[in-house]
């Protein structure tokens, strides 16, 4: 075990202190097995989280923080988000608070800014989030380690037989199917067949259906396939100026709950209510498994954790 380490700013105090975690009113410290490295998350940034005793996923802003160890309690991390000291931060405080944490300070007003890159990430993921850049609204909608990454703007895939990896802008793919271990799509640059693990039917009509990018200026929507490098000396952040005093609109972090209500793809089906289903045994190794024990890998993926083989939630139709 590891001790997290914790840089108090001004106005900050403990809450709750673990082992390998401490909680403020500001944030969470936590020690990361995953990556041997103290992991800080802004609570204003946190959109929902899910913790079991050994792991946690959190989606924030501009990304996902996967945390492996000795995880804080449930009740700890809600008391401190039930204070909502986070929400009398201003800009600059926000910033330094950020900068203290070692993630990007996303600012409402900016086009474009860094992918949150601490926690455990796989090397797939990992070179995603170090190369291309965050756009305004954009959020992680599900991925599969090492395989793929599928926001509201774009998704971005690995061929496992031509060993190439794929950046689809949404608003260029004309027609796609999804089945199995085989992905078509039709966009304005050609047709493409991938083969490996690709995203459902389901999630990908999803996000193409709700043009999310339709918000982006147009002149933005080529920085979808841009790395970084390109973008920022062309557009530096710098001439994006605001007051360190303004007051910046804060998430309000929802906890992931066994009942999730979502809208039925199916026109004039109404609502669906869905239940999500683990698996008890691993298809890879045998081994039991159980909600305390898993280890949470993406949005709706999970590991098991005897061979760290990864699976996807069902969703069970009530």
């Amino acid at each position: 075990m590891s001790a997290p380490i914790y840089i108090p700013i001004e106005g900050e105090r403990v809450v709750s202190q673990a082992a390998e975690s401490i909680v403020s009113n500001y944030r969470l410290a936590q020690f990361d097995r995953g990556s041997n490295t103290t992991v800080s998350v802004p609570l204003h940034i946190i959109k929902e989280y899910k913790l079991t005793p050994r792991s946690a996923m959190f989606k924030v802003v501009n990304g996902i923080i996967n945390v492996m160890g000795s995880m804080i309690r449930r009740e700890e991390l809600r008391g401190a988000l039930g204070l909502h000291e986070f929400e009398n931060l201003n800009a600059g405080d926000q910033r330094k608070l950020c900068e203290v944490c070692g993630v990007p300070f996303v600012h409402p007003d900016h086009p474009y800014n860094r992918w949150t890159t601490i926690g455990y990430h796989r090397r797939f993921s990992r070179h995603f989030y170090s190369t291309f850049a965050w756009l305004r609204g954009e959020a992680v909608f599900t991925y599969w380690p090492d395989a793929f990454i599928l926001t509201n703007y774009r998704l971005y895939i690995f061929d496992d037989r031509k060993k190439k990896m794929y950046m689809f802008p949404l608003y260029m793919v004309e027609t796609f199917e999804a089945r199995k271990s085989r992905l078509k799509i039709k966009a304005t640059s050609g047709d493409f067949d991938i083969r490996g693990r690709v995203p459902g039917q389901d999630h990908l009509l999803q996000m193409w259906q709700q043009r999310e990018w339709d918000d982006l200026a147009k002149d933005y929507l080529d920085w979808l396939i841009r790395p970084f490098s390109y973008i920022n000396p062309r557009h530096p952040l710098s001439q994006y100026t605001y007051s360190d005093s303004a007051s910046v609109a804060t998430q309000v972090a929802q906890e992931t709950k066994a009942e999730m209500e979502v809208s039925s793809a199916q026109a004039g089906a109404g609502t669906v209510f869905v239940k999500p289903v683990i698996k008890n045994r691993c298809d890879h190794c045998n081994a039991p498994m159980s909600w305390e024990s898993i280890d949470w890998v993406g949005p709706d993926q999970y590991a098991c954790p005897s061979c760290g083989n990864s699976h996807r939630v069902d969703y069970v139709r009530m």
